[in-house]
């Protein structure tokens, strides 16, 4: 009786590199794999009134398919149930296997490996980790990027042609096996394609699968043309291996060439190729949830890269995508993945796929991932009746994302599209090619975006910030955003439908808009943000409430662009410092910028009817030039440019109760960017808001 109340109250398994699946489990007799533990819990959860535990001892799990966690595997809010990293160790859950096979000398520094483990079915693996470290597949040229010859450039591309005075000098054999990664013009992105063929005589690099890695329904060739400043390499090509650190596979023959890098001993050396594109899968629907299923202290490594795999378009941003992740969670409920470190992933770290709430990613480590860390993305089409499709309530906080998107450059360190009322707090983001924080779309708004450290964004793309946001839902038109029409928003909150809320964010950087809010981008409170070398950016849109934010030294001022008549902006109560020293213009689509010299606001196509903003007031500005200074081009745009002064900016009905003066900020070189008590911000209504608040919380493990 009193085991059967102990087994009531809470159970525990053991898993073991050095296990035995038909052992029992317990601490002393542990399980070898995970399923197996798996199918353990499955078999007593439902007599359970308390929590069960699996503990999993170091070593790595090599895993021949995803663990899944179906609605089967629940636990219940009593009886959470836990997998978690036995104290002290971490284990590894890899998606790849060992390289086993004997080493010989081939030639020039290269090593040869006939794979003993190695069958080709289809698929043959597109990453290489010595030792935990990522290899370079062999790609011509070694580093940097080339650029297309000028000529025959249509679009859509079903082919490009290469200089010879830059080429590579080798004829290749295989030239089907080779990918090419390019950026297009736009430099939004960069677009992925396997060869089909290169013919040496016309110089012609045949394209053939690709070149849906960003989304061109909206834009078209704005979106993915490219041109000869397009910067591009090609991988996958045996004859290029010619660098420590490259490697190439014949999966024909089942032999992999590795150069390796300089005291590397080979003979000890831990090799792993990835062979799943998925490690963790919680799949459940919205009518039968997976639920309560808490993954904690694992390393999630081993990924099959997925630019060339299925890719989609969720809404009319940006942004096209794969649907899946190292860890997958659709149709999930209340479930956690918690204090992990995700390395040497070859697609995104973690997506959550339409149907998903109340999940939680918190504590986690993610870097080194192929494209972006965190992805929540539902479906407007699979949203009918009483089919909710897409992610709510759920949680990304307090994760560190860094060095993401290896090989996908419109990614992000946490993106949304299609989804409702998620929190994205405390995370530490940085080093990212592209935006920190990214949403697709208006649909349906009500995110908390709080308290995150940004720094290091937008490293190889353009035309963005380290928060970027479009909201080209059904009211916004093409024509108004990139055409002669000039018209009201239409109404916006028929998607937009709540608030998204962007409050004590730090963000710095030396480039781009900023607080990018693109292309229709409606519905947003932004305030108590410490923005360094960067500013805000509100194109199109309505219903954008910014107030109480510090922007200092940005590379580009405040802006309206192609601004919505009659709208409900307001810009009040905010702290602008210039600083001409600083500027850094940012190029658009629709219009060459110049530098800004110190200027406070540059507003580019303010609406052609009505006021420009519904108030723009009570705000304290300062820069190095001792004077105010506004710049408007007026639309059509490249047809008329004022710059107006504080006074004359005064009579146009604007800033009439704002101050230039220097705010007093309390320790500005220490980071310390309240204002002193004497600031005459604080006389304008401006309210100090904490400066040590941002980023990760005192439980993150992963430093």
């Amino acid at each position: 009786m009193v085991l059967k109340q102990q087994l009531e109250a809470a159970a525990e398994f053991y898993v073991s590199t050095n296990g035995d699946d038909s052992h029992s489990g317990e601490r002393h007799s542990p399980f070898a794999t995970i399923e197996r533990a798996i199918l353990a819990v499955r078999g007593i959860k439902d007599k359970m009134k308390g929590p069960i535990n699996v503990y999993v001892r170091g070593g790595t799990y090599y895993l021949e398919k995803p663990l899944e966690f179906n609605p089967e595997d629940s636990g219940t809010e009593a009886c959470q149930i836990t997998y978690q990293a036995y104290p002290g160790e971490t284990p590894t859950i890899s998606g790849g296997q060992l390289v086993k096979g004997k080493w010989e000398t081939y030639r020039d520094g290269i090593m040869m490996c006939n794979l003993d483990n190695y069958s080709y079915n289809g698929s043959a693996f597109t990453q290489l980790f010595v030792n935990g470290k990522r290899q370079t597949r062999a790609r011509f040229p070694t580093t940097g990027y080339l650029h297309p010859n000028s000529t025959d450039l249509e679009w859509p591309h079903q082919f490009i042609h290469y200089d010879p005075k830059t080429f590579t000098s080798r004829q290749w054999a295989k030239p089907q096996e080779a990918v090419m990664h390019i950026f297009p013009t736009s430099e939004w992105g960069n677009l992925q394609w396997a060869l089909s063929d290169l013919d040496e005589q016309t110089h012609k690099i045949q394209l053939g699968r690709g070149g849906f890695q960003i989304n061109e329904m909206m834009q078209g060739q704005n979106a993915s043309g490219i041109n000869e400043h397009s910067r591009y390499y090609i991988e996958n090509v045996f004859e290029e291996l010619d660098s420590p650190g490259e490697w190439y596979l014949n999966h024909e023959l089942g032999k992999l060439y590795w150069f390796p890098q300089a005291g590397a001993d080979i003979q000890c050396a831990i090799v792993e190729a990835p062979r799943l594109k998925q490690v963790i899968v919680f799949r459940g629907t919205q009518d039968r949830p997976v639920h309560h299923i808490t993954i904690s202290g694992f390393r999630i490594a081993h990924t099959m890269s997925t630019f060339l795999e299925l890719y989609e378009a969720p809404s009319l941003g940006d942004w096209a995508l794969h649907r899946g992740g190292a860890v997958y969670m659709e149709g999930a409920e209340d479930c956690v993945l918690e204090h992990c470190f995700m390395d040497a992933v070859g697609g995104n770290a973690v997506f959550l796929n339409q149907y998903n709430r109340r999940n939680k990613i918190y504590g986690n480590r993610i870097m080194d991932a192929g494209d972006s860390g965190v992805c929540l993305v539902g479906s407007k089409i699979h949203t009918l009746g009483s089919q909710y499709a897409y992610p709510a309530e759920n949680v990304v906080s307090n994760n560190l994302i860094h060095h993401i998107g290896v090989f996908g450059k419109q990614t992000a360190g946490v993106f949304l599209s299609v989804s409702k009322n998620n929190w994205i707090s405390h995370n530490h983001i940085h080093h990212v090619p592209r935006a920190a924080i990214c949403i697709n779309d208006g649909t349906w708004g009500g995110h908390i975006i709080e308290f995150n450290d940004i720094h290091n964004t937008v490293l190889e793309t353009g035309d963005h910030g380290p928060f970027n946001s479009w909201g080209r839902d059904r009211f916004w038109c093409l024509n108004q955003s990139h055409g002669p029409d000039s018209h009201g928003a239409g109404q916006v909150k028929l998607d937009a439908q709540k608030p998204v809320i962007i409050r004590n964010n730090r963000f710095k950087d030396d480039k781009g808009w900023g607080i990018d809010l693109d292309d229709g981008s409606s519905n947003y409170h932004v305030y108590n943000n410490l923005c360094i070398g960067i500013s805000i950016k509100l194109r199109e849109g309505d219903y954008r409430l910014v107030e109480n934010n510090i922007f200092v030294n940005a590379a580009n001022p405040p802006g309206i662009h192609i601004g919505y008549e009659h709208n409900s902006d307001r810009f009040v109560r905010n702290i602008i410092v210039m600083n001409s020293e600083m500027d850094r213009p940012e190029a658009d689509i629709d219009f060459k910028n110049e530098q800004s010299n110190g200027a406070i606001y540059k507003f580019i196509g303010p609406p052609i009817d009505g006021k420009w903003l519904q108030e723009l007031d009570y705000n304290l500005f300062y820069n190095d030039i001792g004077e105010f200074k506004a710049i408007i081009h007026y639309r059509p745009l490249r047809t008329r440019t004022e710059q107006f002064n504080l006074e004359q900016w005064k009579e146009l009905g604007w800033d009439t109760h704002s101050v230039y003066a220097n705010p007093l900020f309390r320790a500005a070189d220490q980071g310390d960017y309240s204002v002193l008590p004497e600031s005459p911000a604080l006389k304008l209504g401006f309210k100090n808001f904490p400066m040590d608040r941002f980023g990760l919380l005192p439980d993150f493990r992963g430093k």
